[in-house]
């Protein structure tokens, strides 16, 4: 069987995207952002800018942006992918809302709490209608939702919340899974162990 070789341009697009994420997953912010906007550009040119590859590095960029404290160019990229995934794939494409989500993520770590809320609740009536409520993007913008709403002093609707992604996630993967514990760590909400009876 012929193996099929992959050309330069294909080298650079996969490389140049994974030695980004290699960056930035060392903390090597400066040279991740200068590897995506190198990528982000060859993309633009070559692919287009609705390209779901194109997106997806601007998306990426956009989080590394964010690592770095850079949030206001952060959130005005975020919402240039959100504009063109509402355009291109519709309001309700689960990459849309993945898209909303990060941006809404974007606006609670610049204390824009209220805006980032009524995203996230927004974004979790979508998913919650087109994926399910116990998918796990499903819980993972509740939980979200619940991080804003604690960060606000809605302690009380954030534990109800937080509350429910734990019992779901438990529901549906059980007490040991990853996600379990995840959620568990973050919700603060530990359940007991039942009690022996002797």
């Amino acid at each position: 069987m012929r193996r099929r070789r992959c050309s330069a341009r294909c080298l650079q697009f996969g490389s140049g995207c994974y030695l980004a994420d290699s960056l930035a997953r060392q903390g090597k912010h400066d040279e991740a952002e200068k590897m995506e906007r190198e990528v982000l550009a060859v993309r633009k040119r070559v692919l287009g800018a609705d390209h779901p590859n194109t997106l997806m590095t601007a998306g990426n960029l956009a989080a590394t942006l964010s690592r770095q404290g850079k949030h206001d160019e952060a959130e005005k990229m975020e919402r240039e992918v959100l504009a063109v995934k509402q355009r291109v794939l519709g309001a309700e494409h689960p990459d849309t809302l993945t898209a909303a989500g990060n941006l809404a993520a974007s606006l609670s770590s610049q204390g824009k709490h209220d805006e980032a809320e009524k995203m996230q609740r927004e974004v979790l009536a979508l998913e919650k209608r087109v994926l399910g409520a116990d998918h796990p993007s499903t819980l993972s913008t509740a939980n979200n939702l619940a991080d804003s709403l604690s960060s606000q002093g809605k302690h009380d609707e954030a534990e109800k919340m937080q509350r429910e992604v734990l019992c779901s996630v438990q529901a549906g993967a059980g007490s040991r899974s990853s996600r379990h514990i995840e959620y568990r760590g973050q919700s603060g909400c530990i359940p007991r162990a039942p009690r022996k009876v002797r």
